[in-house]
């Protein structure tokens, strides 16, 4: 069983997250990475590889293929055709690749927010107009406003979907999922759907849909965008899938993706291969810690004035409003009490915070010690 308590130093290594703050007193809790080993058999499997001793061009072999349509129908009950496969280095690369292979230039992309950042540049990179589409809090939950994505999709080509969503933790509904699809189906709208984040469900009892497996209308008019790395925290192997029911809109995407996109290395294609045949515990083992971690912040967030946060349904990150505090910028005034978030206002959600939980817990308790901290520093706004 995998010990996710073990702190491993990633201070004077190469790491994003860490170096961001180095020689700082800061604790990283921004960039979505988790600070846990990637599992036994994932690094065993690379190990394998690399004896072999030559990395060069690579492309994926048919077992591979076999196992990621496998894996499809065991994880989602969803039957994949393997010719509906395109691989790519990543999800946001494939964002932007299938903006180009949706509409026109000049078109509308509706985007729902607050939202992962790389979401918001996706129209400009690729000469369309972006259309927000704020999400609503209901008191316990955010949910999308389908009046007003109705309202928007008479006027876009495309709907970028960020199921689960960052950085509010939802897991959508299929009843929700389904009112969304039908809205693009009755105005000829593409869904581009970002499912990076399928495997940290945390609520059990709810599960990860994609959009595109409810039903063969909804597949015909969603590209799917799917990757082990979040899951498994292997970011760095950059190895994505875009699924592509619809062989018109798929040779679009492929046709978008010349001299765009680099060769996927053998690494990447061997790390996630193991993925897909994974039999193994280490998710289940996985989610049980985060839901602890989960809980603790939660608690944390309940009990301080001025703060709150919607439960953390799916993803590893906490999205902590800070309006009531009496403090222009709380990305900036958190860093300044140790703590290292991710500034809302990069979302499109300004007055917040996003939370990385996804650490040993002793990191987190310390974390939420100087959380208690800065706020009490603070008054509340009338």
């Amino acid at each position: 069983m995998p010990d996710f308590s073990v702190r491993i130093d990633r201070t004077s290594s190469d790491s994003t997250k860490w170096n961001k703050y180095q020689d700082h007193d800061v604790i990283p809790f921004w960039v979505a990475d988790m600070d846990f080993a990637a599992p036994d058999f994932v690094l065993e499997a690379l190990h394998e590889r690399i004896d072999h001793g030559i990395i060069g061009y690579a492309e994926p072999r048919p077992e591979l293929v076999d196992a990621a349509c496998k894996w499809f129908w065991h994880r989602f009950n969803w039957k994949v055709d393997p010719n509906w496969l395109i691989w790519i280095p990543g999800v946001v690369p494939g964002l932007n690749i299938a903006s180009r292979a949706i509409g026109s230039d000049g078109d509308a992309l509706i985007i729902m927010t607050p939202v992962y950042p790389p979401f918001l540049s996706v129209p400009e990179n690729s000469d369309k107009q972006i259309l927000h589409s704020p999400l609503l809090y209901d008191g316990a939950k955010w949910i999308m406003d389908f009046t007003d994505i109705g309202d928007k999709a008479r006027l876009a080509s495309g709907l970028l979907l960020s199921n689960p969503q960052n950085p509010t933790g939802r897991v959508y509904s299929e009843n929700e999922l389904s009112k969304l699809a039908n809205i693009c189906l009755a105005n000829d709208v593409v869904i581009v759907s970002d499912e990076i984040h399928w495997g940290i469900v945390l609520d059990e009892h709810r599960s990860h849909i994609p959009i595109a497996s409810i039903s063969e209308e909804f597949a015909h008019t969603t590209i799917t965008l799917i990757a082990s790395t979040k899951t498994y925290n292997i970011a760095g192997v950059n190895c994505a899938l875009g699924v592509i029911p619809d062989p018109t809109l798929r040779e679009r995407f492929v046709d978008a993706t010349t001299g765009l996109v680099s060769h996927i290395s053998p690494l990447a294609y061997t790390a996630t291969f193991a993925t897909f045949l994974d039999q193994s515990s280490w998710v289940n083992d996985l989610l049980a810690y985060l839901r602890v971690n989960r809980d603790l912040l939660e608690r944390c967030v309940k009990e301080i004035p001025g703060l709150a946060m919607a439960h953390v349904e799916g993803t590893y990150l906490g999205w902590i409003d800070a309006r009531s505090l009496q403090i222009d910028d709380p990305a900036t005034f958190f860093e300044n009490h140790g703590l290292g978030f991710s500034n809302g206002v990069d979302f499109n959600g300004e007055g917040f915070v996003r939370f990385n939980f996804a650490c040993p817990r002793d990191l987190l308790l310390e974390g939420i010690e100087r959380l208690k901290t800065a706020a009490s520093s603070c008054n509340m706004r009338p």
